[in-house]
């Protein structure tokens, strides 16, 4: 009877690699988004359909700024995000590995400095949660909009 018990328990829990693997890719962040109460955007364009490609930026007096370069890949069973931040990390891209509960899409990395994680929850489909934290409990928390796509064109 152990045999068995112990038997299910390696099978089972040999089952959680390929249903992580089985997370869909985070689709849903392709278009423009718009923070609450902010001039701040991030826009993704999906390559294929394993890659997104975005850039968060600022409008400030009618100007483009960007701030940083994104990239979401799906390399083997790994969903990777990797950030180009202007100005930071020497022009180095950091990547940050998918893990994902309760809807929320997490991606880690806990040797950056700043931040270790970053948390989108879609809320609706066209309402999104983001949270930006480091291991130091420095957290930043907002909300998101998806804008039409005339309306991100104008921008």
């Amino acid at each position: 009877m152990k045999a068995i018990v112990i038997a299910t328990l390696l099978f089972c829990s040999g089952l959680t690699q390929p249903l992580f693997s089985q997370v869909s890719f985070p689709h849903f962040l392709e278009g423009t988004w718009k923070v609450d109460n902010k001039e701040r955007y991030e826009h993704w364009d999906r390559i294929n359909a394993n890659e997104l490609k975005g850039l968060s930026y600022e409008l400030k007096n009618g100007q483009k700024i960007v701030g940083e370069y994104l990239k979401l890949s799906k390399i083997n069973d790994k969903i990777i995000y990797t950030a180009l931040v202007i100005g930071q990390n020497n022009g180095k891209e950091v990547n940050f590995e998918l893990t994902y509960q309760d809807s929320t899409y997490s991606f880690v990395n806990e040797a950056h400095d700043f931040p270790n994680y970053i948390r989108y929850t879609p809320l609706s489909d066209n309402k999104l949660h983001i949270v930006v934290e480091g291991k130091s409990g420095k957290i930043r928390s907002f909300f998101a909009q998806k804008i039409a796509t005339e309306a991100a064109a104008e921008n």
